[in-house]
Formats: C-alpha cells, sequence, structure tokens
C-alpha cells in the first residue's frame, strides 16, 4: 500500500469515528432537525454511524414515550413527536434504496415498542432478501412473540440468509411452537440454515429438541455435530451423554475448538446440571420427612 493510499484510509477512518461521536451526542434528542440528521446518518457508508444512529434514534424514540418530554414538546414547535418519527420510519421503509430499508429495519430493532413492531412485521414481506433478513433479526432482538408465525413461514424463504435470520431470531423469541419446524430444517438443507436451526433448538428447551440434537451428534457433518454438541450445553440431559461419549475421539475442529473439548465440557454440564436438580429434589425430600415426623411427634403429646 502506498503512504498516499495509508494516509487516505486513515482519514477516512477518522472521518467516521469523527462522525460517529458525532451521532453518539445526538443519541435521545426529539429536536426534529436533529432526528433528521440521525435519520439520514443511517445510510451512512460505514456500518459504526449507522450503528450508533440506531441506538441515538432508539433512545430518541424512548424519550417521545415519556410523559414529561411530551409536555416539553407542546412548548416548541422545534421537537419532534412520537408520530412524526414513527412516520419517518414507515416513509423510510418504502423507499426504492434496498441499503436504506436495511438499515430502517435494523434500526426499530432497538425500539421495545409495539409500533416498532408493526413496522417489522411489514418489512418480513419486502422485496429485497437484506430488508426481509434484518426485520427478521430485529425481530428477535424485540423478543417479539406475536411474529412467530411470521418467523416460521420465513424458514422458507428462497433466500438462504433469510431463513438463517428467521431460525436466529425463533431461538431468541423462545416460543415452543418453532421447536417443529426448526427440528425439521436441522434435519437437511444447507449447512448454514442447518446450523442456525441447531443453535435455535439449544434455545428451547424441550424433548422434541433434544432428541433432534443427540441425532445430529453422529451427523456426516462436523459443523453439525460441532454446533449440536455445543447446543447440548444448555439443554441437554443425561440421555446425551452417550452421543457425547462417542465425540471424546472427533478432532474436527472449529473456531480453534475441537469437538472432543466442546462434548467434554458440555457433558461437564450437563453433570452437574443433573447433579444439582437430583440436589434440590433431595432437599424437598428431606424436609418434607422431617414436617411428617414432627407431626407424628406432635400427635403422640
Amino acid at each position: 500500500m502506498s503512504p498516499a493510499a495509508h494516509n487516505h484510509d486513515s482519514s477516512s477512518a477518522q472521518d467516521a469515528l469523527t462522525r460517529s461521536a458525532e451521532v453518539q451526542s445526538y443519541a435521545g434528542s426529539t429536536d426534529r432537525e436533529i432526528a433528521g440528521v440521525l435519520m439520514a446518518s443511517l445510510n451512512d457508508p460505514d456500518p459504526l454511524v449507522r450503528w450508533e444512529a440506531a441506538l441515538a434514534l432508539a433512545e430518541t424514540a424512548q424519550n417521545l414515550e415519556n410523559a414529561q418530554v411530551r409536555l416539553l414538546q407542546s412548548q416548541g414547535d422545534a421537537s419532534l413527536t412520537r408520530d412524526e418519527l414513527l412516520a419517518w420510519m414507515q416513509s423510510a421503509l418504502n423507499q426504492p434504496d434496498d441499503a436504506q430499508r436495511e438499515a430502517i429495519a435494523d434500526a426499530l430493532g432497538h425500539w421495545p415498542q409495539q409500533a416498532a413492531v408493526q413496522l417489522l412485521r411489514q418489512a418480513m414481506h419486502d422485496e429485497a432478501a437484506r430488508v426481509r433478513a434484518s426485520a427478521a433479526r430485529s425481530l428477535g432482538r424485540l423478543g417479539a412473540m406475536e411474529a412467530t408465525g411470521d418467523l416460521l413461514t420465513m424458514l422458507d424463504d428462497p433466500a438462504l440468509w433469510v431463513r438463517v435470520a428467521a431460525a436466529d431470531a425463533l431461538g431468541a423469541i423462545g416460543d415452543a411452537g418453532a421447536v417443529g419446524p426448526l427440528a425439521s430444517m436441522a434435519a437437511q438443507g444447507p449447512v448454514l440454515t442447518r446450523v442456525a436451526a441447531i443453535s435455535a433448538l439449544g434455545q428451547l428447551p424441550s424433548r422434541e429438541a433434544r432428541q433432534r440434537l443427540i441425532q445430529c451428534l453422529s451427523d456426516e457433518s462436523g459443523e453439525i455435530r460441532w454446533h449440536s454438541a455445543r447446543a447440548l450445553e444448555q439443554i441437554g440431559t443425561v440421555a446425551a451423554l452417550p452421543g457425547l461419549e462417542r465425540l471424546l475421539g472427533d478432532d474436527y475442529t472449529l473456531f480453534d475448538q475441537p469437538i472432543h473439548r466442546i462434548a467434554r465440557s458440555t457433558m461437564g454440564a450437563i453433570r452437574q446440571r443433573e447433579q444439582g436438580t437430583w440436589h434440590d429434589i433431595r432437599h424437598v425430600i428431606f424436609r418434607l420427612l422431617g414436617w411428617i415426623r414432627r407431626r407424628r411427634i406432635l400427635r403422640r403429646t
């Protein structure tokens, strides 16, 4: 790289940091002009600036929900209203630029408000796959249980990355109704979608989820075995131990972690969890036996 090119890259990075700091300073502002700057920053070429703009707008939206802020708004025309901001977001979701719509969908994922969820559910039907994927990720971030049905439909989306985002969102939301479709996705298809489904099942403790993960421990794909062993660390029971034991000699490595190490760690977590559960049961039994003994003594006296 030439000195001139290096200086240009350094200058660009510094410019992005400057813009990012400026956006951060505007976080929570309900001033109409400043909010407009934040909206425009969602189209910034630098991802850090876009991220900071999304967070700043979320804080602004939260402030607009505050009754005291709404009271202050009546004292001047410079302040934005909640409905105005939502109207801006909805209008932006109808713009022809795919990147802009994607940025808006991502920003809405930082707004824990029902109005944001409704806009995101609309964005799930966008013609651009990148927008649909962004909407799915945002709904998962918000834990939008009401969007589970839409997300389940997206598991059949023609775009692979949309299917991955939908599976991730379903795992984050934690709706038990998603276990069956996710278990089916984990069994077949591209490795990326199978891995997403496996990771989601690891957040949905149920018998069906455990059974599918145990079956995937013997999959011919090392990546599937690796992620299945990892997922069972959270929801596995003693029923998974035989399958995990068979992986103790497996050297397939991902992220510098061989499967045998993941399997050993998962087995330890399961045993510790099961022992803790048994300890709790024993404690309850002993307390019950003590209560019965005391009752018998009282009757004798």
